[in-house]
């Protein structure tokens, strides 16, 4: 994470991870990924007070969008996706910081999307809220942990989102369970029908990845196909192979920061996948 940034969010460490279009290869947005000397995002805001929240989430959103500006992942066209936590607070100081941010960086409010964690341990009040300020204020939304429980269900009822992200419990091992294929495919013709593009997240293993791809999903997000970095390389300096090809292109040139044998080569490994 770049100094700047780091002064933004103070105690966060800020990763981004890939979402890819299967179609190209290639990111179609990142994800800004807090962490804080280990612990995850989620851990730290539940272990302060309610009033401390807010400071926490705005630090998040200035980290995110400083750290994705200085990476260079929003000189094309990819998107940045930011968490936003419902319960860090009302909404609309939460939006204002992120608005203020975004001139700051001279970034485009239509290249952000807020993410809204829509699992059952949510307040459907809260997360309701903070969608419909989204759309009051023209912010792109995503219904992250998305699984078909009564809180999902009912967001969906009431918001159009832009992106639907599957739990990562459907998506995991997926290719050996008949039933969340059943759910998922129920998910992705409700997403079809209200024009909202689906994305498979947490994808860990190639079994999985090949299944969803049969499937149609053509939007992945997962370890397996490129971990969260603290200094991915944009779209600009990623060798670009043919369309078809269906290779995450940074995966390969990321390597250098894992075991060479820890997984196989990508170009080989997703083509044959999908």
């Amino acid at each position: 994470m770049h100094p700047d940034a780091a002064s933004n969010a103070p105690g966060l460490t800020l990763a981004f991870q890939p979402m890819i279009a299967t179609a190209t290869g290639m990111p179609f947005a990142w994800q800004a990924v807090a962490t804080a000397q280990g612990r995850s995002f989620s851990q730290i805001a539940a272990a302060l007070a309610p009033a401390e929240r807010p400071a926490l989430e705005m630090a998040r959103i200035s980290g995110a969008i400083a750290g994705a500006v200085n990476a260079g992942l929003l000189d094309g066209e990819a998107l940045l996706a930011i968490p936003v936590g419902a319960a860090g607070g009302a909404p609309e100081p939460l939006l204002a910081h992120l608005f203020r941010t975004a001139i700051e960086h001279r970034v485009a409010l239509d290249r952000i999307v807020v993410e809204i964690n829509a699992d059952e341990r949510g307040d459907l009040a809260r997360v309701a809220g903070l969608a419909q300020a989204c759309v009051e204020r023209g912010i792109a939304i995503a219904f992250d942990s998305f699984a078909v429980g009564p809180l999902a269900v009912r967001l969906l009822g009431r918001f159009t989102p832009r992106f639907v992200k599957l739990d990562s419990g459907l998506v995991r091992n997926i290719s050996d369970s008949s039933s969340r294929r059943v759910i998922v495919e129920g998910v992705l013709r409700l997403a079809r029908n209200m024009d909202v593009t689906l994305i498979a997240n947490g994808i860990v293993r190639r079994e999985d990845l090949a299944m969803l791809g049969t499937m149609g999903i053509r939007h992945m997000q997962g370890d397996w196909i490129a971990p969260a970095l603290a200094h991915p390389l944009p779209p600009a300096h990623i060798a670009r192979r043919e369309p078809r090809i269906n290779v995450p292109q940074h995966r390969r040139l990321a390597a250098h920061q894992r075991a060479a044998t820890s997984r196989p080569a990508a170009s080989a490994a997703l083509a044959q996948a999908l």
